[in-house]
């Protein structure tokens, strides 16, 4: 029997929720060190970042880094259902929001453009760059609005399978990078 995006999101969050923290963390280093070497880091004047929960890859260990390269950062928050994204001047200032995701205050709201790079979370991911998200399709559809971003998704090695089921409205990141991998439309090698 064919496994279904809701098998392959319950199999992998699993494996996931189940890394030490420790472990986490030095994965999560490693992906982070592995975004600021690519062109896409490199370009973006603004780099939007999403703040992680339940063991994912801790993306918000950019935010000094990026502050520090000279880009703006944006964090997202979600209103009546569609996604937005804040400027992020200090993490300090961040506040919870729904589903317990950290929100900034700031009223500053990313106008994006072909500069601005999105990094994207997600459950599971394939060699394809399809990308199964957690159901709500909030990066779908903002990023089908948005078309001109570029956009990159980090998670584990134990994120990525062969191969996914997808359906047409899925928008598949440019690039996926984890602690072994660099998948983007050159195919897939170790980074």
């Amino acid at each position: 029997m064919e496994m279904t995006k809701k098998d392959y999101r319950r199999s992998v969050l699993a494996a996931r929720k189940a890394m030490d923290p420790a472990e986490v963390r030095r994965a999560s280093e490693i992906i982070c060190g592995k975004v600021r070497e690519t062109k896409d880091y490199r370009d973006a004047t603004s780099l939007c970042v999403y703040m992680p929960i339940n063991n994912e890859v801790e993306a918000d260990l950019l935010i000094p880094l990026a502050k520090a390269d000279g880009k703006k950062v944006y964090i997202p928050k979600v209103i009546d259902q569609e996604m937005i994204f804040n400027r992020c001047d200090d993490p300090a200032d961040l506040v919870e929001g729904p589903f317990h995701i950290r929100e900034s205050v700031s009223e500053e709201v990313l106008e994006p453009d072909e500069n601005t790079l999105i990094i994207m979370p997600g459950s599971v991911f394939d060699l394809l760059r399809n990308r199964i998200g957690y159901g709500g399709g909030y990066y779908d559809r903002y990023l089908s609005r948005y078309p001109q971003c570029r956009t990159m998704a980090v998670c584990f090695d134990l994120q990525v399978v062969e191969s996914l089921p997808v359906e047409e409205f899925d928008i598949r990141p440019d690039t996926i990078i984890s602690e072994t991998w660099l998948i983007d439309e050159n195919g897939v090698r170790q980074a």
